[in-house]
């Protein structure tokens, strides 16, 4: 129940790291993503990064999770071979260059277009981070140039990873263009239905914000408890007198030494995360209202309630868009698997099965067949 807030200085360096973390997720494109989904991990990361309460961050080096040389889409990614061959034209003036490869501009800017304006903010003041991107950028395309140079694409078993890739690229979009929902779906009924439908999931609980004296006890010490609890009916009428001052009893008595500093102040918290034996007691008490002391396997806990938020709905402002783009997907999900269903339907379909259960005993004996593919000279 106790908040512990990081330093600005920490906060910064998790920014810096997370920030590399963001521009990182440009190089998934070599690593057989399609740029769209790596752009939307991209910009998960940056959400991720502008939250004002981070975990701890990840491994922070874009070249920590470089992918290897020679991937279906790394052997697309405009690097410029090296041995004399003619370089790729450039898109707009290079920013970085080694040797015969480089990061140009307009790569430069679709990155730093994905991130939102706060860390964009951040990134613009942290040189550092984006020149560290830049060095493993073009160590990344070095990489490739040295792959092609090889003929490394031209390996049979990435022929057939860059069909299946390809395969794979064309059926999803195309399967996406056919089964997108309408621009004007969902109408404002069906977003306020699905609201209502939500409801329970988008109650808040009550939350109480209590404060405790804590006086702990060996299990097993009753002479050890009999003193506690003399000690504590004493302190429950002390706080509870017309000037007792519960906050500074806490400071002065109270061994919970996360809370003790804060005049025992526990902050607020639904029933569901007090202990059992809390529970009936705060839930009746009024705000003001110091209970009896409730024991515990730990001890003893003298509890003051400070004040009560009621349960609560999430306004319907606050979930809209959450709402639309579920609606959206699942309205997407279902006219794609009609869609797929609609062309198994549209004619027979046949099944071999002497062909199949050859297929199957051939399965695993190494023997399938693999195409012949020209090496590079």
């Amino acid at each position: 129940m106790t908040t512990i807030l990081k330093s600005p200085a920490t906060l910064r360096a998790a920014g810096a790291v997370l920030t590399i973390a963001v521009l990182a997720g440009a190089v998934a494109l070599i690593g057989g993503k399609d740029a769209q989904s790596s752009e939307t991990a991209a910009a998960a990361t940056a959400a991720a990064a502008a939250k004002p309460a981070a975990g701890s961050p990840a491994a922070g080096s874009p070249a920590a999770g470089s992918p290897a040389a020679g991937s279906p889409a790394a052997s697309k990614t405009g690097a410029v071979p090296a041995g004399g061959a003619a370089a790729a034209p450039a898109k707009g003036p290079a920013v970085a260059t080694l040797g015969a490869v480089q990061v140009d501009r307009d790569e430069l800017l679709r990155q730093l277009d994905m991130l939102p304006p706060q860390t964009l903010a951040q990134m613009k003041d942290n040189r550092a981070a984006l020149e560290q991107w830049l060095r493993a950028r073009l160590a990344e395309k070095a990489l490739v140039a040295q792959a092609r140079a090889q003929g490394w694409q031209d390996k049979p078993e990435l022929q057939r990873a860059f069909q299946a890739a390809q395969e794979r690229i064309v059926m999803q979009t195309y399967l996406e263009s056919v089964s997108r929902a309408p621009d004007d779906y969902p109408a404002a009924a069906d977003l306020q239905d699905a609201y209502e439908r939500a409801k329970p999931q988008l109650t808040q609980p009550a939350m109480y914000r209590i404060s405790q004296i804590f006086l702990p006890v060996a299990p097993g010490d009753d002479q050890a408890l009999a003193a506690a609890r003399k000690q504590a009916q004493d302190l429950v009428k002390r706080a509870q007198a017309p000037k007792g001052d519960f906050a500074a009893l806490a400071r002065e008595y109270s061994r919970d030494a996360t809370t003790r500093e804060q005049g025992g102040d526990i902050g607020y918290a639904p029933l569901a995360q007090l202990t059992p034996e809390m529970r009936p007691v705060v839930e009746k008490l009024k705000a003001g209202q110091v209970a009896d002391p409730v024991r515990s396997a730990a001890g003893l806990h003298i509890l003051k309630l400070s004040d009560v938020r009621a349960a609560s709905v999430t306004p319907f402002e606050q979930v809209k868009e959450a709402l639309r783009v579920a609606l959206r997907n699942e309205r997407q999900e279902l006219a794609a698997r009609a869609y797929l269903e609609g062309l198994l339907n549209a004619g027979t379909v046949s099944i071999d099965g002497a062909a199949l259960n050859a297929a199957l005993d051939q399965s695993g004996t190494g023997q399938s067949a693999k195409p012949a593919v020209a090496r590079a000279p």
